[in-house]
């Protein structure tokens, strides 16, 4: 896996980091829907992992508000957020996957992150 480093100075931001891009998304998910979530990420990972998005944590919180939902997903870089989403969008179930998860997620937060120096 490739490791995060600074580029030289006058390099363009967009070029500062080398190595993937973690997508941390907490969902709020109301509890008579968790089940239809469950069942519709298993349809938004059949989409998404052709692509090459990495789901390397998904958790249900145990403490403080229930039924809250972190996926941690790892991705290329940015761009590789809008060919997930642009996928998703495309796919001929998206309407029926758009309405379920309106359905049942009451609020997401999307936070980009990159690899902590000291994560193995």
């Amino acid at each position: 896996m490739a490791t995060r480093k600074r580029a030289r100075t006058g390099a363009s931001a967009a070029a500062q980091w080398a190595g993937p891009v973690f997508l941390h998304v907490t969902l709020e998910v109301r509890a008579a829907g968790l089940a239809k979530f469950f069942e519709t990420m298993k349809l938004a990972l059949s989409i998404v992992e052709p692509i090459g998005w990495k789901l390397r944590g998904a958790f249900v919180q145990r403490t403080g508000r229930l039924n809250t939902v972190i996926d941690l997903w790892e991705l290329e870089d940015f761009n590789h957020f809008d060919r997930g989403i642009r996928a998703l969008g495309s796919h001929p179930q998206s309407k029926k996957l758009l309405a379920a998860l309106a359905e049942t997620v009451e609020s997401e937060t999307i936070v980009f992150a990159d690899r902590a120096p000291y994560m193995r």
